[in-house]
């Protein structure tokens, strides 16, 4: 998977967006090479990532044969072009609607087939072109905002009403694996959990672990409710389970020790003492870390069902008319169909930490880096929204190299915005798109001056506009005493000051004015 190009050719909700068109060049690295968005906040940056998601979800439901939508149209037109391995073939696929709301037939597909170094147009009559879509689009941010969260809310709220339906009989179809995935701070645990349960078949994992000195997971434990307390479907049963999901409910209650079960909320609390046995039974159950996840994931998005139908239609009303006030609300852990708690992890050190005692950078670090090791299927799609707003200067400064790491021989692809030079100096400028915004207009250009390890300077003067490299306040300090006549005065003041460049242009300063005494 590698995105080529992208192109925006109108849009009413996002009018930053409009008119932006960008190429993304092709590596022959063996791992992840990411591009990086660079820029000032409100630049676009995380809007592009939100574009990119929605126009994949889009073709998701004009593709999909199971929860298939009918007479769709565009949200908006655009022009995205990308490579994509099957079964070792290389194919370049192109999708065009040149206007918004372009019905769903008339959306222009083109597909090529790599032929030795050349591609070849193919009659895409009879294909199944939703083959030939990402196999994961995986979306991150750290914010609160969340801006590229929207589009994996629909995604969700779709999935979460058709489960529904299935369950009660009123629509006939098969359950489908969902295709995109969002990773925020709530998806940690779930992450966590998979992950370390798999962990001897998950390679590279003890590097991240290493770094976060986590020795292996202790224990933890899962609540399932179909009754909550405050759940809109009491008359119908609560929610019913469809029997792909009645099946990896019974599975997870015959693995864990002492299931405990409340008749008045439909509740199953579930404790796991991980050891060698446990762990045996999950992988017998269960074929890789990221089926677990997708389980234990399917179930989360059943939390949605337990917002009442009214606040439901009037979400969707709002998405429909581009509003802002998108997102659903949050469901309380009481009320939650699933819910994790007291999960435990020992350390190097053999201290014994409940998970939710780590700092954020912690949880950040091992939910980034345990997300990208657990999926690790060809043909993904990474879209990280700063994925390392809460890391210390180190693990900025490694960020890159980590992903290098641990990617190795991935035919993935990946996007991240960001606002840390520790990243951008490690990535080629043909792979930085510096944001900057005048006048309510986007511009976007790759960077004049190679950034591959490039200084911070630098960086920041391309990126920022920030020609030296200190805070405002020192900066007017220093620039007060550049204009002093007395050298006394700026001598005295020279303790105030950390080593930089300035400091050494008020010590030439000061030679200069000894000099014209004499």
């Amino acid at each position: 998977m590698k995105l080529r190009k992208l192109v925006i050719y109108d849009i009413d909700y996002k009018p930053l967006i409009k008119g932006i068109e960008l190429f993304f060049p092709k590596s022959d690295e063996n791992y992840i090479n990411a591009n990086c968005f660079i820029g000032i906040n409100g630049s676009g940056k995380s809007q592009t990532l939100e574009i990119i998601a929605e126009i994949f979800l889009f073709l998701e439901n004009v593709f999909r044969k199971e929860n298939k939508k009918n007479n769709l149209f565009s949200p908006f037109g655009f022009r995205i072009e990308y490579e994509i391995t099957k079964e070792n073939i290389e194919y370049l696929m192109i999708f065009d609607c040149e206007e918004i709301k372009t019905k769903e037939k008339d959306i222009q597909i083109e597909i090529y087939k790599k032929d030795n170094e050349d591609f070849s147009a193919i009659d895409i009559i009879g294909l199944n072109i939703y083959e030939f879509l990402p196999s994961k689009i995986i979306g991150y941010s750290s914010g609160a905002n969340e801006t590229i969260s929207l589009p994996f809310d629909s995604y969700y709220d779709e999935y979460a009403e058709y489960t529904y339906n299935r369950a009660f009989g009123k629509v006939i179809g098969d359950d489908y694996d969902p295709n995109m995935y969002f990773m925020n701070y709530n998806t940690n645990l779930g992450i966590a959990i998979s992950s370390l349960i798999f962990r001897e078949d998950i390679p590279n994992i003890d590097k991240i672990l290493s770094i976060l000195q986590i020795e292996d997971l202790i224990s933890f434990q899962i609540t399932i409710q179909t009754f909550p307390p405050d759940t809109p479907n009491k008359q119908q049963g609560g929610v019913i389970l469809t029997p792909e999901l009645e099946e990896w409910k019974n599975r997870l209650i015959k693995l864990a020790d002492k299931p405990f079960y409340e008749e008045k909320h439909k509740k199953y609390i579930l404790k796991y003492n991980l050891d060698d046995i446990t762990r045996m039974a999950f992988k017998a159950n269960f074929a890789n870390a990221f089926e677990l996840y997708t389980c234990l994931y399917k179930f989360e998005l059943l939390n949605n069902l337990i917002v009442d139908k009214t606040t439901k239609e009037k979400i969707k009303k709002e998405r429909k008319q581009r509003r802002l006030l998108t997102k659903m609300p949050m469901v309380s852990d009481i009320n939650k169909v699933l819910c994790y708690s007291e999960l435990k992890l020992k350390l190097k050190n053999e201290n014994k930490v409940d998970y939710l005692s780590l700092s954020d950078g912690e949880h950040q670090f091992l939910n980034v880096f345990g997300t990208l090791l657990m999926i690790n299927q060809d043909n993904c799609l990474f879209l990280l929204d700063e994925p390392e707003t809460h890391f210390n200067p180190k693990w900025r400064r490694t960020f890159i190299s980590t992903l290098k790491d641990i990617t190795e021989g991935r035919k993935q692809d990946m996007i991240i915005t960001t606002h840390s030079p520790f990243v951008v100096s490690d990535c080629k400028k043909e792979n930085v798109y510096i944001f900057k915004k005048e006048n309510n207009v986007i511009d976007i250009e790759n960077p004049q001056k190679e950034t591959f390890g490039a200084s911070f300077d630098n960086i920041l003067d391309m990126a920022f506009d920030i020609k030296i490299p200190i805070s405002e306040d020192s900066l007017n300090e220093i620039n007060k005493l550049n204009k002093e006549n007395d050298p006394s005065i700026i001598n005295d003041k020279l303790h105030d000051f950390g080593e930089s460049m300035e400091k050494i242009k008020l010590l030439s300063r000061i030679i200069l004015l000894n000099s014209k005494k004499e």
